[in-house]
Formats: structure tokens, sequence, C-alpha cells
């Protein structure tokens, strides 16, 4: 159906042209609305995808975007069978890598999709991982030796081999009873034998 007309240039207006229009812009209002703060790093994002000496129709790079917003609005992205977690600074970080890589002319172009950036979106993702697990294994060694330090006892073998063996109480010397002492006993039995009492 094309009897509607342009009011500005009077062009005939196909009605599944300007569904089609709405639509796209639609989805663009939602992508500027999660995308935002991107902004014009997405837009440098797509100007990869542009050939040597040619110019990006509007119709491709509105494509090129669309595919994105899903991933951009969930926060998160599908790569080798698994989802990672992509907020805003992750594609942020990814696509400023990607042009740091362009200019250093690191990066071969043009861009035939979006796998290059979700691999260094999922990459970024890994590493993160790992370091929050690493985190989480060194703050539970810490929170033993904690434990072990606090209860005064050696946490490990090596511990116990170099701790000092306990102290023996010492046991306290009799009192010694006056005239008991062998040479007191001795002068006694002396002076016993000289007054008779012993033979």
């Amino acid at each position: 159906m094309t009897d509607l007309h342009c009011p500005n240039c009077h062009a005939a207006l196909d009605l599944s042209t300007v569904f089609a229009a709405e639509a796209d812009q639609q989805a663009l209002h939602r992508l500027i609305a999660r995308g935002l703060p991107l902004g014009t790093r997405l837009l440098h994002y797509i100007g990869l995808h542009t050939p040597a000496k040619q110019r990006l129709s509007a119709a491709k790079k509105v494509k090129l975007l669309l595919q994105l917003l899903p991933d951009i609005e969930r926060c998160a992205i599908t790569r080798n069978g698994r989802d990672w977690q992509a907020p805003a600074s992750s594609w942020a970080t990814a696509i400023d890598q990607m042009l740091l890589a362009r200019d250093q002319g690191k990066l071969d172009l043009p861009l035939k999709g979006h796998g290059y950036l979700y691999a260094v979106i999922a990459s970024s993702a890994d590493r993160l991982e790992a370091q929050a697990e690493q985190q989480r294994e060194d703050d539970r060694a810490a929170a033993a030796r904690a434990r072990a330090h606090s209860s005064g006892q050696p946490t490990d073998a090596g511990q116990l081999l170099q701790a000092p063996a306990p102290a023996r109480p010492q046991q306290p010397r009799p009192a010694s009873i006056p005239g008991t002492s062998p040479g007191v006993l001795a002068i006694k039995a002396e002076i016993a034998r000289k007054k008779g009492l012993q033979p």
C-alpha cells in the first residue's frame, strides 16, 4: 500500500516500511535506556564492522546494535555453551580493548559478527571468577589460621616439631627435718657410743 506520502518530501510511503521503522525505533529506545553508559563506545564498536572504503548502512548499524540488545539487557552473554555475567562495565572494558587492538593494528577488520567481542567478555569474566575463587580460598585459609592461633596450639606438623617441649613442673624439695642430715646423725651416734648407749 503506497497511497501514503511523506508530508515533508511527498515521497510515497509503504506501511510495512513505517511499521518496521517504528519497531526499530522502539528497540533503539530500549538499547539507549540500557546501553546509555556505553554510548559512544557502542557506536565505535559498530564502526569496526565497516568494510574498507565503504560506508555501513543505517539498516546494518541498527541490525548489529539490535543483536546486542538482549544480552545488554540481561547483563550476560552465552559463549561456549555457558552463560557469563556481563554488566555494563564488562561491555565497556571489552570494547575499549578491541578499539586499542584496532589502533595497534592487531585486529582483523572488518568484523563479521560479535564473536570476538563475546570472547573478550567471556575471558574477562572467567578471569574475574578465578580471582574471586582464589580470594575465597585465601579468606578460608586466613580464618583457619586465626582459629588455630587463638587456641594457642601448633597448627601443623612442622610447628609441632619446632615447638619446645613443655616444661615439667618442679617437684618441691621436702623440707629438711632438723637433726636428720647425715653429718648430724653421725655426731649423735658418736656421742651416744661414748655415753655407752650404743655398743
